[in-house]
């Protein structure tokens, strides 16, 4: 007998057309209600909240006594939740995401009940191919999913690369092939359920088939229950049950069993979108988004969380069975928390909430973006003070004593290889040094550059003698606020009292000075001719200099040193101005790795406006076109020549949100040349490289082609090389004053391939080149544009062209010519639209046709990518990705 499994479900978008705050309401009353049929109609069996238990947290935090209820039906099997914490998008987050991800559930699940044992991931727009591997890990092992696949049947095995297998339920008619039941109408639920059972049934291998009763934000129906009993009556040859996957599961596993090598597989990853729309517009759409997400991910996976871990080992092992009255002051002092990881895990929930696909897609109304930003902030606000507290714990604890030196600086590698890079730091010296060299180990002098110096004005106030002492007396034991009075004065001029303090996070208070300072205080209270204090408060003084590490083990630190040189002559020494603060190790990082990226100042010293306009170090030598700007590397390794690289393309968009769309007539327009410049001194050399973008201001009014009028885009790009990197970095920064376009960044190779490399999940994942012939009955167009991570990388095995990215996950690799290939990385798209149903690309809306001009991602944007020459194939350049 057929049995068809009544899945009654919601599929919940928790920010989309309308902001998490206004969905949460609805999702409140859905909630509600089910609460009220469950306890109404004991033979309404299951509900399924949509695999995702964030929507618990949601309706917990205004239903907070409902928590208890809900625990007695999801420990019962009547509410099924998990196994995510939130559905994501699954190639626009990290790996490390998924696994967050799958924790985070694994938790709420264990709290509230049972964990439903299916990988439940209907929507996203495809799936890597490493899914099988993530999911079995997490002990699931089976999927259900509808996008991403093409005229399969309902059963299938999904293989990762890594040969692991797990059962794959294919929703081949949507998670919302009953969402149209009639369920109110048990004449027309019955016919209607048999058609759609009918429908699985010509393409299935068993006589089980899932009925998905719901669809987006859907809410139960109190009819359910009767309309089932009914149709069982009505269709004597059929079984309808009120079911869940895991009952489906269970229901056909001997089947399976029984037919197992004839069930067939699918591997890797699932992109098709012949039956249903794949949308791979939102790759690029909102670029910002990408790059926030990115930027926050690496700093929590790669900074906040391991070092500190060595930080808490440190700690561990200086404060175990230690009482805080057996402290020093120093240590008392430090603010630093132990602990860490329910702080770390916060931050992980506010990026994940990030995650669902209407969120980091940036396929969702203006206002839903805008409250991303927060998300993002408040975790960096997480992951930058764990990491700072980290390195200055590990630089406290570490060895840094020299007979040579005065100071010292701990530089960090969060790699997991070793690595050397251009580091830049903030020094603090001793006010009667002026002259200094760094050394390494070995005491070999490492050159280096002095950037400038400058401090933070934290307080500048006037106070009355009253509203001064409400001051003072926050002030404990040379400490406000946890930062240390490292240097005070007090000078009386006239009526007026200057008191100028430095406070520092890092040091330690100079009781003596503060003390001195009290009693000059309280002269001048007693004092009627003192009317009032002005207070000052700044950090230390502190001067930048940049210069190249030595080689820093994976995942580890190691010490530059700090040496006083007595002549001032010397060409490697450099001249500070007199700083305030006593010595204390520095922790820093290197400066490629993504944290603090923001900080870095641009170079003045060298700058050279005459050709010839190249650079070089012992790995490349790169020339600009005095023509177009355009870059010719010539890698000095393989003697391979790689020219018209950093060319930028711009072309129409007529698109949306979802899905990029040329116009039919479309026009493309690449820069003109407006300056170069070359930067050199003795850590680094660039160029700069000024363009004038000139492109149509929008799309025509039809449409169909681009308008008339005209606006330029200014472009500027530094291309920077380092002494024993063998990478060239570009930092590129533009002013978007135009609607309805692509912008790209193309780099070509002097070789043909039809196989390209891109860093995927937990996978480096190979891809033919072009794009499959549409069939006539295609929903979609296919796209040759294609998801990355870290890199792509092109080669005819004995020399290739890698070019990395921090947060562009758009590319498309063009075969350019029987000698070239191009690698095309997507900079921004500008459009105007959440949905629009006029495209040729795409058949019908894929969300409400709401105006998102937020998405025209008007005004300034930087952007960071490199260009990685390398021989053989991408395994020789990945570390510099």
């Amino acid at each position: 007998m057929k049995t068809l499994h009544v899945i009654s479900h919601t599929h919940w978008d928790r920010e989309w057309y309308e902001t998490f705050q206004q969905f949460r309401l609805k999702l409140v009353h859905l909630i509600d209600k089910l609460l009220d049929i469950l306890d109404e109609d004991p033979d309404f069996k299951h509900f399924m909240l949509d695999g995702q238990t964030i929507i618990l947290d949601d309706y917990l935090q205004i239903r907070p006594e409902k928590e208890e209820v809900l625990r007695q039906h999801i420990q019962s099997g009547r509410i099924l939740i998990g196994p995510w914490h939130i559905l994501p998008d699954m190639f626009l987050v990290s790996p490390e995401a998924h696994i967050r991800n799958l924790l985070e559930g694994d938790r709420t699940t264990h709290k509230l009940g049972h964990k439903m044992n299916v990988g439940y991931i209907p929507d996203p727009f495809g799936h890597p191919g490493q899914m099988p591997q993530i999911l079995k890990g997490f002990g699931l092992e089976a999927a259900a999913l509808w996008r991403g696949l093409s005229d399969q049947p309902p059963e299938l095995w999904w293989e990762s690369p890594d040969g692991s297998r797990i059962f794959l339920a294919y929703l081949r008619d949507s998670y919302s092939n009953g969402a149209n039941l009639l369920v109110s109408n048990n004449d027309a639920f019955a016919e209607q359920i048999a058609m759609a059972g009918d429908s699985l049934a010509a393409h299935s291998a068993v006589d089980d088939y899932v009925i998905m009763l719901g669809t987006d934000h859907m809410e139960p129906s109190p009819y359910t229950a009767q309309a089932i009993t009914y149709a069982n009556e009505k269709l004597p040859d059929r079984s309808v049950v009120h079911s869940t996957f895991p009952a489906y599961l269970q229901q056909i596993s001997a089947k399976i069993k029984e037919l197992e090598d004839s069930i067939p597989t699918v591997r890797g990853e699932l992109r098709a979108c012949d039956r249903m729309h794949l949308l791979p517009g939102v790759l690029s759409t909102r670029m910002w988004i990408k790059q926030r997400n990115h930027a926050s991910q690496i700093l929590l996976e790669k900074w906040a969380e391991p070092f500190s871990v060595f930080a808490e080992r440190f700690i561990a092992d200086k404060f175990v069975q230690t009482k805080w009255v057996d402290r020093t002051p120093a240590e008392i002092a430090s603010n630093r928390v132990q602990n860490v990881a329910p702080i770390i895990r916060q931050a992980w929930r506010l990026v994940m909430e990030n995650h669902p696909h209407d969120s980091i897609c940036g396929c969702s109304i203006d206002q839903v973006h805008d409250e991303m930003k927060p998300r993002f902030d408040q975790a960096d606000q997480i992951g930058e003070e764990i990491t700072h507290q980290a390195l200055h714990t590990i630089a406290q604890n570490t060895d840094t004593q020299s007979n040579e030196a005065f100071s010292s600086i701990v530089i960090f590698n969060p790699h997991g290889f070793s690595h050397r890079d251009r580091v830049e730091v903030e020094l603090n010296i001793p006010e009667e040094i002026t002259v200094f060299e760094l050394i390494d180990a070995d005491g070999t002098v490492i050159p280096h550059e002095f950037l400038g110096s400058s401090n933070e004005e934290l307080a500048n106030l006037l106070l009355s003698k009253n509203s001064l002492r409400d001051t003072i007396g926050a002030i404990n034991e040379g400490r406000v606020a946890g930062s240390a009075i490292t240097r005070v004065k007090v000078v009386r001029d006239g009526s007026i009292v200057t008191i100028d303090a430095i406070l520092d996070d890092n040091g330690q208070p100079n009781i003596p000075e503060w003390q001195h300072a009290e009693s000059e205080i309280a002269k001048y209270e007693a004092d009627p001719g003192v009317t009032h204090f002005h207070v000052i408060a700044h950090t230390p003084q502190a001067s930048k200099i940049h210069f190249i590490s030595p080689d820093i083990p994976a995942l580890g630190w190691g010490t530059v040193w700090v040496r006083i040189i007595d002549a001032p002559e010397t060409a490697l020494a450099t001249e500070i101005n007199p700083l305030l603060k006593p010595f204390l190790p520095l922790g820093l990082r290197l400066a490629q790795s993504e944290w603090g990226e923001k900080l870095l100042a641009k170079l003045v010293t060298g700058d050279e406006q005459q050709p010839p306009f190249e650079i070089e170090n012992e790995f490349f030598k790169v020339a600009a076109s005095q023509i177009d700007g355009t870059l010719t590397v010539t890698d000095k390794i393989s003697n391979a020549v790689y020219a018209s690289l950093n060319r930028f393309v711009d072309g129409g968009d007529a698109g949306d949100e979802y899905n990029y769309s040329p116009p039919i007539q479309d026009l493309f327009f690449t820069p003109k040349l407006i300056s170069l410049r070359v930067f050199r001194d003795a850590v680094n050399s660039s160029l700069e490289i000024e363009y004038a973008l000139k492109v149509p201001a929008a799309v025509a009014a039809d449409r169909k082609t681009r308008s008339k009028k005209m606006v330029s885009i200014p472009i500027v790009s530094r291309i920077s090389l380092v002494p024993g990197v063998p990478r060239i970095d570009i930092h590129t920064e533009l002013d978007n004053l135009v609607k309805d376009h692509r912008l790209r960044v193309h780099f070509p190779a002097p070789f043909a391939v039809d196989q390209v490399d891109y860093d995927g999940h937990f996978e480096v994942v190979r891809r033919p080149i072009g794009i499959p012939e549409k069939g006539e009955d295609w929903v979609e167009d296919p796209r040759p544009e294609v998801p990355q991570r870290a890199f792509t990388d092109v080669s005819d095995g004995k020399i290739g062209l890698m070019i990395a990215n921090r947060g562009l996950p758009d590319v498309e690799v063009i075969e350019a010519g029987s000698n070239s290939t191009e690698i095309a990385i997507t900079l921004l798209r500008s459009v105007g639209w959440l949905s629009r149903d006029d495209m040729p690309t795409r058949e019908g809306h894929a969300g409400p046709a709401f105006e998102t001009p937020g998405a025209q991602v008007l005004g300034k944007w930087m952007y960071d990518y490199s260009i990685i020459p390398h021989k053989e194939d991408w395994g020789a350049a990945y570390q510099q990705a």
